[in-house]
């Protein structure tokens, strides 16, 4: 099992995803730092070990200081492991800091997307990707013409 923490680069790149460079004045809420991190089960495990709730520690810390900020934690696998291991990350942090089911979003990727990031991770039947987005902004409603 390995540990890696990324809060202080870029996490992996990846090609279908772009970052925009221009955020309307109006529709940003809160910028603050970005935080990404990546944790590995064991196979076929979903606890979590000592070295992982670190980890979480410190994100929960930051859910609990930033109280704009929120959590997505996605895998790239599908199945019932893969939802005990997203609510296991999710619960601990929830309940050990207290923070709301709303600002916690957990997401598993298409198949397709799968496949793709198969080529960027090597044991990417484990990871979890644990990210704090940048900059939270408020979608844009073209019917009515505001943010």
């Amino acid at each position: 099992m390995a540990i890696h923490s990324f809060s202080q680069t870029n996490p992996i790149s990846h090609p279908l995803v772009t970052e925009l460079n221009y955020y309307p004045e109006q529709g940003v809420l809160v910028t603050f730092p970005t935080h990404y991190d990546v944790i590995y089960f064991e196979n076929n495990s979903s606890q979590l070990t000592i070295n992982m709730k670190t980890i979480l520690n410190n994100i929960g810390y930051l859910l609990d200081t930033y109280k704009e900020t929120y959590l997505v934690i996605t895998l790239h696998t599908s199945g019932d492991l893969a939802y005990d291991r997203l609510y296991s990350v999710a619960d601990y942090i929830a309940m050990q800091f207290k923070i709301e089911q709303e600002r916690i979003q957990i997401m598993l990727t298409s198949q397709e997307e799968a496949k793709h990031y198969k080529q960027y991770e090597k044991n990417w039947k484990n990871s979890t990707e644990l990210i704090m987005p940048k900059t939270i902004i408020v979608t844009y409603d073209p019917e009515l013409g505001m943010y």
